[in-house]
């Protein structure tokens, strides 16, 4: 992942400058200390400016959707939302700009005080790393009325920020602006040094808009691999009409790793500057949310997984006692064949059953009648407990492989919504915990294979619904043998059609995808019509199947 650059904002800023530019703020949001969303409405269209200072993921862009990125807006506003609501809400943007080649968006919005003076407040938007900030100030004294998160003397001696506090711009960089060089002048910075990696950094300390990654991408777009000064001067042109954003294309990596402007780098192109930055950082921020989200159940699920098999291992030893219920009744059966023998502290006797002799100890107190009724009730109480610890591990147990399967479904788990059916039917609570909602749409994950539509079951949630709303009695249901796994559903178009083979394998390699044996040569898929699959009648959700077909794929 690569950090938001000056040149982005630049790019992003000349993009939507129209739009914000007497664009008017209807309603202020702050999901989260480090997250701003402003509704704003201009030309007859609503977007929202998304503002995100959180020092891994710091960018600006007119967000398409927030839910999508997992964020929920909290019942109360806090104090800085309270205060940009008092004074920038119903308030309209006269101007946008950027300082040059910094990554500082200020909105400047012009507001007539109770003399009727026009004055003009800042809320200036810096996208500095760690040290990003929402700074709101008053242009005309250059004081400060509220920052996200003020500045003291003990983080920074150079720069506070705080209510009341002048607002002073960062220490320029003090860099160049390489559309203002010609070649020659840009050859001499590197004194016949062409090596590939002292040529990016020196052009990114030399040169505004400029980062290493910038360069890097050059490079792969012109695909040089040894300098020359005729490399160096198609890098210096390319670099050149880039940071003038006279010829670029905004594009995204295909594992969403990068981001670029330069034209021609290898990534996939998208259709404005504002897509590629939703995109990239959308992708990023929910794989980051889903990573701590899938941890904090993986932590939940494994603690309960250690709980049951520490349950199970004393129900084993329990079991254990079903020896010793069978040996209480033989020495209660064969003190009831020998009722003459004189009462000892031990009585040696031949065992009946197998022709051995035994050592049975007795209380001198009661007759020989007495102890085998005793021996007897030690057998009766023996074999309760042995029967209950047998039901009870036979729950535990059932109870194990459906905490495995839960922590499978987990694992494959690819968006937030997953796992949030999975929390849910876990019962850990979630940041929607204690609010009341609609009852969410499940969401299928569907693929077409041959033309027909197959619908893949990812959680426990999606089964149930997969299999009791979804399929109809003559669809196919796919599933891996004897282990954890997506319900796979083919959708016939008509009950009596033939279903081809190599669909059918299809099917079952998706089914395979999607088990616990993915990395597996090959494991036996069987398959059914729906109508043969039931659910087991058990607090476990479990299903029952027949005439089922095994494919080993």
């Amino acid at each position: 992942m690569i950090n938001f650059d000056s040149l982005s904002l630049k790019a992003w800023v000349l993009e939507n400058a129209d739009y914000l530019t007497n664009a008017s703020v209807r309603k202020i949001q702050q999901p989260s200390r480090r997250e701003l969303v402003l509704h704003l409405r201009n030309n007859g269209e609503n977007k929202k400016l998304y503002i995100n200072i959180n020092p891994e993921f710091f960018h600006v862009c007119l967000a398409e959707d927030l839910q999508r990125r997992g964020i929920s807006i909290p019942d109360a506003a806090p104090m800085f939302c309270m205060l940009l609501r008092k004074y920038i809400q119903n308030g309209r943007i006269a101007e946008v700009r950027q300082p040059f080649g910094e990554r500082i968006l200020e909105f400047r919005f012009e507001y007539k005080d109770a003399l009727d003076e026009i004055n003009t407040l800042c809320l200036a938007v810096e996208l500095m790393g760690k040290y990003s900030n929402v700074i709101l100030y008053n242009f005309k004294t250059g004081i400060i009325i509220g920052c996200a998160h003020n500045v003291g003397e003990e983080k920074s001696k150079i720069r506070e920020l705080a209510g009341t506090l002048p607002y002073v711009y960062p220490v320029p960089q003090d860099k160049a602006d390489i559309c203002g060089e010609n070649f020659e002048e840009f050859k001499e910075k590197f004194n016949g040094n062409f090596d590939k990696n002292s040529v990016a950094c020196e052009i990114a300390n030399d040169y505004a808009y400029m980062t290493v990654s910038l360069v890097k991408q050059a490079f792969l777009a012109l695909e040089i691999e040894k300098f020359d000064e005729n490399n160096l001067k198609k890098l210096f042109e390319t670099l050149k009409n880039t940071s003038s954003l006279s010829d670029f294309e905004p594009a995204i990596s295909e594992d969403f790793s990068q981001f670029s402007l330069v034209k021609n780098s290898g990534f996939n192109p998208v259709n404005s500057v504002n897509q590629m930055i939703n995109d990239y950082f959308e992708f990023n921020q929910i794989q980051k949310i889903l990573k701590q989200k899938k941890l904090r159940l993986y932590a939940h699920i494994d603690t309960q997984i250690k709980k049951l098999k520490k349950q199970i291992e004393i129900f084993k030893l329990k079991l254990l006692d079903c020896e010793k219920a069978d040996n209480y009744r033989v020495k209660g059966d064969i003190l009831m064949m020998n009722v003459n023998e004189n009462v000892a502290p031990i009585l040696k006797l031949q065992n009946p059953y197998d022709g051995e002799f035994v050592e049975i100890e007795l209380d001198e107190r009661y007759s020989i009648v007495q102890n085998a009724n005793r021996y007897y009730k030690l057998y009766k109480k023996t074999k309760t407990a042995v029967d209950y610890a047998s039901s009870q591990l036979e729950e535990l147990e059932n109870q194990l492989n459906l905490l495995e399967e839960q922590r499978f479904f987990v694992e494959i788990a690819s968006n937030l919504e997953e796992i949030e059916e999975i929390s849910l039917e876990i019962g850990l609570k979630t940041e929607q915990s204690g609010k009341k909602e609609k009852k969410k749409q499940i969401n299928l994950e569907m693929h077409e294979i041959g033309g027909f539509k197959v619908y893949l079951g990812k959680n426990s949630v999606q089964n149930d619904f997969l299999l009791s709303k979804v399929a109809s009695p003559e669809d196919l249901w796919f599933h891996p043998l004897n282990m954890h796994g997506s319900h796979v559903i083919l959708k016939k178009n008509n009950s009596k059609e033939e279903i081809p083979n190599e669909v059918l394998l299809s099917c079952a390699k998706l089914a395979k995808r999607f088990s616990k044996a993915n990395q597996d040569a090959k494991i036996p898929i069987i398959y059914t019509e729906r109508k043969y699959v039931k659910k087991a009648n058990s607090k476990i959700a479990f299903v029952t199947y027949k005439n089922e077909i095994e494919i080993y794929c």
